[in-house]
């Protein structure tokens, strides 16, 4: 005779609360190692180091900042008649004494450019000087109107001026900015190299500055006199916005990264706070 088989014996209750425990522990280990939770540790880990990284930027531009408002404020120099590039880096926005005569002919209008939401461009003039040396004044703006000389003669003067103004570095090029055409003198930018070789001036850069007087920026504006550089220049400073920026998305993170690799709570938990939801119904 075939021998009965015996029925499995019924385990216990506390034995099925292990059993269901140890499946919940056996996947949360799983899902604690996978590459997808070593995917998201790299994002509050990425977040926290930009954010430290802005930190170290921040003292750079602060600092930065405080040289260049120490160089704005001191007294004007004459501009040597040779400037070496050295000369430049070290001399960015410090005001410079300059004299000599505007070649209007060789005049370069770079735009479009807007002010206070109106178009136009930056008048970049040659100036002459004794010796017969020339350097690149970008004496300001003017309104998009007044683009032709024959428009503005009062922003022709023909004799010698003496300027201030600031020494400035070449800017940096965009790369979406379209290129430049001297041969048809279409400048959508200062390209400092460039306009020195068309107007065979130095490689040298000055930023006219511009008399305080609201005013006289209001005249000059209507009778197309180039409107400069103000006397104090606003260079922004966002490292501590993108500093807050980053930590703030770091913390976040941090915090949804902990909420979804919680260890589950066991069966008896589970259990417990069922019966406990139960009871406040009852």
């Amino acid at each position: 005779m075939r021998a009965r088989s015996r029925p499995a014996p019924r385990r216990s209750y506390a034995q099925r609360l292990d059993a269901d425990d140890s499946v919940l522990t056996s996947e949360w280990h799983r899902r604690l190692l996978s590459w997808k939770t070593v995917g998201l540790f790299t994002i509050p880990l990425a977040a926290f180091a930009l954010g430290t990284w802005q930190v170290q930027r921040l003292k750079w531009k602060r600092a930065l900042l405080d040289d260049i408002n120490d160089r704005m404020h001191r007294r004007p120099i004459p501009l040597p008649l040779r400037v070496s590039p050295d000369e430049i880096d070290r001399n960015e926005y410090r005001r410079v004494l300059v004299h000599g005569t505007f070649d209007h002919a060789a005049e370069m209008l770079v735009g479009p450019r807007a002010m206070e939401g109106e178009p136009g461009f930056l008048v970049v003039t040659p100036l002459v000087r004794e010796d017969g040396s020339r350097v690149l004044v970008n004496r300001g703006w003017i309104r998009r109107d007044l683009r032709a000389q024959s428009l503005r003669p009062d922003s022709l003067p023909t004799e010698p001026v003496t300027l201030i103004a600031f020494v400035r570095k070449a800017p940096g090029q965009n790369s979406f900015t379209p290129l430049s055409s001297p041969q048809d003198n279409d400048w959508f930018s200062i390209d400092l190299p460039r306009m020195a070789r068309f107007s065979r001036s130095q490689e040298v850069l000055l930023d006219a500055i511009q008399p305080e007087s609201v005013s006289s920026i209001l005249h000059d504006s209507r009778r197309g006199i180039p409107i400069g550089s103000p006397l104090q220049v606003d260079i922004r400073n966002n490292h501590l916005q993108y500093l807050i920026t980053w930590y703030v998305l770091g913390v976040f993170t941090t915090a949804m990264l902990v909420y979804k690799l919680r260890k589950p709570p066991t069966a008896a938990t589970r259990v417990k706070r069922m019966r406990d939801r139960a009871g406040s119904f009852l």
